[in-house]
Parts: C-alpha cells; sequence; structure tokens
C-alpha cells in the first residue's frame, strides 16, 4: 500500500528507499484534534489509512504511548 501525506501542501509519499516515516493518527481524542488541527483542512476528517510523513515532527519521529498502540479503527 501506498501510503501518502494528508498535509495538503505536500506531495510526500512512502516509495521504496525513503527515510520518511508515515504516522497513523492518535486514539487519544485530545492528541487526535491536536494532529487534525495541524493539518489545516477546513472540514477533514481522517480515516484508517490517513497518515502524517516525519517532515511534519520536530524530531522526525512522533512518540507512541500505551493508549496509541492499543487502538483499533472501527
Amino acid at each position: 500500500m501506498v501510503h501518502t501525506c494528508v498535509v495538503a501542501v505536500c506531495r510526500n509519499r512512502r516509495i521504496p528507499g525513503t527515510t520518511l516515516s508515515f504516522y497513523r493518527f492518535p486514539c487519544d481524542p485530545e492528541r487526535k484534534q491536536r494532529w487534525i488541527a495541524a493539518v489545516n483542512r477546513e472540514g477533514w476528517v481522517p480515516n484508517e489509512g490517513s497518515r502524517l510523513c516525519s517532515t511534519h515532527f520536530i524530531s522526525g519521529t512522533f512518540k507512541s504511548d500505551v493508549m496509541d498502540i492499543a487502538c483499533f479503527w472501527f
């Protein structure tokens, strides 16, 4: 599956050999809302295939926690 970053002005895609990472949206409602706000696309709602690329994180990585790991899309 090809992952494409959901940020409107970003054209990053996961292709073989890329050093970019692609992250799912967190399940924690408060954290998820902050990510949605950062995407800055009016009326947009993430789905199970939505991803953000590592270029949108200060360190290039994101911090996961038990809540995110245990999340499932329904």
